[in-house]
């Protein structure tokens, strides 16, 4: 009988990256002959805003348990209670089966069907704390408890920051892909800037109407990507000259990676995560907070195509190349399968 894989994911209101790539795990692990579902919280939902077609299976009463761990809510009468009712909605979890957990449910995830084995999904390593506390017991978490059999981590900052912080913890670092079929390489572009507010909404704001104010933009359109379709947020990247990147401590960060790939000159923040690809060749980093010399990278990257438009252009070409071959879907497909082929193995 095959091993079970149960991705935990939950419902966003807004496009995920870090959603997304829980669908395409399912995705590619289906793909290649293993048993993988995504395990949402209500009946009947799944995401819309990108077409991936993945097995989705329902349990509330393993979310309820989720968010009575994560509000430290201990299982009284009236909450078991309720537990037990939910169950009879949700898909019964087999006992030889494995429970992928993300990183952002806390430390005591371990107490939610403890006899099932468990691997973290670690997308984000600076959310991996998000619900400990300077009083949390470290004799016992989700990181170092016997039925958590690995982190999967996808970048070369996350797992140096997972192996500094859990020394005995099993990581897998896995390269994410680029659907190249959707972000690609586009030559038409228009004088076009775009980027994501959804991040360091104060920082956009400051970068955006000072761009105003000094009347850089008089000649431009500037594109904010939000509630996009994944297929839409292609669409602006590609006609888009610029992308800004407001990457904020990110385990990778996927939208300048996109956007690079679709032949954006990337500006702005790597988020940490994002060092291994933003190359001075063809992109500009800016220190995290630095809202003038992020303006001044914009400026100046304005100013040398409206003298030289190639000189810009060839270095968005550059990222795409440099993106769609090493962060292309046969990579993510060849770590994803050799990585659970060990897990499992082990």
């Amino acid at each position: 009988m095959k091993t079970k894989l149960y991705f935990i994911c939950p419902n966003n209101k807004f496009a995920s990256g870090g959603v997304k790539q829980i669908y395409r795990q399912v995705q590619i692990l289906n793909n290649n002959g293993f048993d993988a579902y995504i395990l949402h919280k209500k009946i009947g939902k799944r995401e819309k805003w990108f077409n991936v077609n993945v097995p989705i299976l329902y349990s509330p009463s393993l979310f309820k348990q989720i968010k009575y761990s994560y509000k430290g809510k201990k299982l009284n009468f009236i909450r078991k209670l309720i537990i037990s009712i939910l169950k009879l909605q949700s898909k019964s979890i087999e006992k030889n089966s494995i429970l992928i957990f993300p990183e952002i449910y806390g430390p005591e995830i371990y107490k939610i069907e403890p006899e099932i084995s468990k691997v973290i999904f670690n997308q984000n390593c600076y959310y991996t704390f998000s619900y400990f506390s300077i009083y949390t017991d470290y004799s016992s978490n989700i990181y170092n408890h016997p039925k958590t059999l690995a982190t999967i981590v996808a970048s070369d900052d996350a797992q140096k920051y997972m192996n500094y912080s859990f020394p005995q913890l099993k990581i897998y670092k896995m390269r994410l892909g680029i659907d190249n079929l959707i972000f690609n390489y586009y030559p038409n572009k228009e004088r076009q800037i775009c980027f994501m507010p959804r991040k360091l909404s104060d920082d956009v704001n400051q970068v955006i109407n000072i761009l105003h104010g000094r009347n850089v933009l008089k000649n431009w359109n500037l594109v904010s990507i939000d509630n996009k379709t994944e297929t839409e947020v292609a669409e602006i990247m590609k006609k888009s000259i610029i992308f800004l990147s407001f990457n904020h401590k990110e385990g990778f960060g996927l939208p300048p990676v996109e956007a690079m790939a679709c032949g954006c000159y990337v500006i702005g923040y790597t988020g940490q995560g994002g060092k291994e690809y933003f190359k001075k060749d063809f992109s500009r980093h800016v220190e995290d907070g630095n809202i003038i010399e992020f303006v001044k990278k914009i400026e100046e990257a304005i100013k040398i195509y409206e003298v030289n438009p190639k000189e810009i252009l060839e270095k968005g070409k550059a990222a795409s190349e440099f993106i769609l071959e090493n962060y292309s879907l046969e990579h993510e497909t060849k770590d994803t399968m050799e990585i659970w082929k060990d897990i499992i193995s082990k």
